[in-house]
């Protein structure tokens, strides 16, 4: 695991964006609110294990944009996720949940 200089903040940070995973779920998921929040994500995991850190890569490959997939409109970043399937926004959530309270069982243990 990558040193995180704040292991209580870091894990404070990772949870409050768990905690919005249910809300994205419950409003359809719209898919701007998924981008704003996985924005938000990467922004925070980035800050706390560093660009290209192997905490940061579990969560892009569980939930990363990926470019254009079949049967999204749209072109490379900018598109309209759908909500359903493989790489819609609930599996994506789904993914990124657990990475995420992976994270979170993982700066426990670094606490102590």
């Amino acid at each position: 695991m990558t040193s995180v200089a704040n292991p209580a903040r870091a894990k404070e940070r990772i949870q409050r964006q768990i905690e919005k995973i249910g809300r994205l779920r419950g409003s359809g998921p719209n898919p701007f609110d998924y981008d704003l929040w996985d924005d938000r994500t990467v922004e925070i995991l980035t800050a706390i294990y560093g660009e290209g850190s192997p905490e940061l890569r579990r969560y892009e490959e569980a939930a990363g944009k990926r470019g254009r997939l079949p049967g999204v409109r749209g072109q490379a970043e900018n598109m309209t996720l759908n909500i359903h399937g493989p790489w819609g926004i609930l599996a994506r959530l789904e993914r990124a949940e657990r990475v995420l309270q992976e994270l979170v069982r993982e700066l426990d243990a670094a606490a102590g």
